[in-house]
């Protein structure tokens, strides 16, 4: 079993009307790239959230993520769980 950490990031776009629609997550090699990848999607986009979780890509099993940065529109929003979906 090889469990591993991910880091990822979950921009949002802001359209015309302003509202928010949810992008598709993509993955990073470290905190520290997920973070700066939201800040960067915020900006040009409108918001982004950074997380990290657990998975275990040989059992297909992927942990509840863990918010660790929100930017742009998101960035007072509440904290709510991630929920993880199945590899």
């Amino acid at each position: 079993m090889a469990r591993v950490a991910e880091f990822g990031v979950i921009p949002v776009f802001r359209d015309r009307d302003g509202r928010l629609a949810v992008q598709p997550q993509m993955i990073f090699p470290s905190e520290e790239d997920a973070q700066r990848a939201a800040q960067i999607f915020a900006e040009v986009l409108g918001g982004a959230v950074a997380f990290s979780r657990v998975a275990d890509r040989e059992a297909g099993v992927t942990e509840d993520g863990v918010i660790i940065g929100k930017y742009g529109a998101l960035a007072k929003a509440p904290v709510r769980p991630i929920a993880s979906k199945a590899a």
